[in-house]
């Protein structure tokens, strides 16, 4: 059985990331969290959006309609082995420095997945 618990985070690739962050934090008042050059992320209720910025051609951009979701699991180290035993070809596990435990795949279509557990609480 799995484990998803609902969205971790929604990211997504902007065009102009400081107008983006005026929009997310002064018009729709959402909290910023992480600041830095290519990133921004956002609080909004138990939810969370990282916006990146993508300077790319979108020919060579990742994500179709530059959006990505992941889904937050309660342990990733177990999704990732139910995921692998059911013919799942998923990424590498990792750990990521801003804490957070993922690992990603895709969907028949092509349809980028990851799936994902906090591994630092926020508050």
């Amino acid at each position: 059985m799995s484990s998803a618990k609902g969205i971790f985070y929604i990211e997504a690739h902007v065009s102009d990331l400081a107008r983006s962050k005026t929009f997310y934090g002064q018009t729709l008042g959402w909290q910023l969290n992480t600041d830095l050059p290519q990133v921004a992320g956002f609080f909004f209720g138990s939810g969370y959006l990282v916006l990146l910025a993508d300077v790319r051609p979108a020919t060579s951009r990742q994500y179709a309609g530059g959006m990505h979701v992941e889904v937050q699991v309660e342990d990733a180290v177990a999704e990732h082995e139910r995921l692998k035993r059911r013919g799942v070809d998923v990424t590498e596990l990792s750990d990521k420095h801003w804490g957070e435990r993922k690992f990603s795949f895709s969907d028949p279509d092509g349809y980028r997945w990851s799936y994902g557990q906090p591994t630092q609480i926020h508050k």
